[in-house]
């Protein structure tokens, strides 16, 4: 949409353009995704965004925010630390070991966030496969799920 031309937006429309904007980009603060949101022609104030995030769940990752959907009852990126014990990237794959049987909740989690880039993953028993893209994404990817597993996350909503 070509700038300057601002449009109202529901709330559910506004909170999916920041889901999107997140996956498409790598944004990392309130203020940039303020600016995202008006690169599209949508005016909205930091304090909207901050509720906005904090209402979908978005959690920041080192620099940058992801967003896990809400299914009820599966479980959550909070759950990374708990079952992860190794991460190896490889060419455009990251090796993930998992607790004993934890794999197949790691593996959900994964192809559930919204932000990173992967293609898909394939769960054992404690172990899963991420296929990426390529090197970049392999390295980007272990190197997101490393920082969630040192509980570099903190919930988006929170001043930054």
């Amino acid at each position: 949409m070509s700038e300057g031309l601002e449009k109202s937006v529901d709330k559910g429309t506004r909170q999916g353009m920041i889901l999107a904007l997140i996956s498409e980009r790598e944004l990392g603060t309130q203020q940039g995704v303020v600016e995202a949101l008006a690169g599209e022609g949508v005016e909205v104030g930091q304090a909207t965004v901050s509720r906005d995030l904090a209402e979908l769940g978005v959690l920041k990752v080192g620099s940058r925010y992801l967003a896990l959907p809400h299914d009820p009852g599966s479980a959550g990126i909070e759950v990374l630390p708990s079952f992860i014990v190794g991460l190896t990237a490889a060419q455009n794959q990251v090796v993930v070991q998992t607790r004993d049987g934890t794999a197949g909740a790691v593996s959900s989690v994964l192809d559930r966030v919204r932000g990173i880039p992967l293609i898909g993953t394939i769960a054992g028993q404690d172990t899963v496969l991420v296929i990426t893209p390529d090197k970049a994404c392999a390295e980007e990817v272990a190197n997101l799920i490393s920082d969630v597993c040192r509980a570099k996350t903190r919930p988006a909503g929170n001043a930054e």
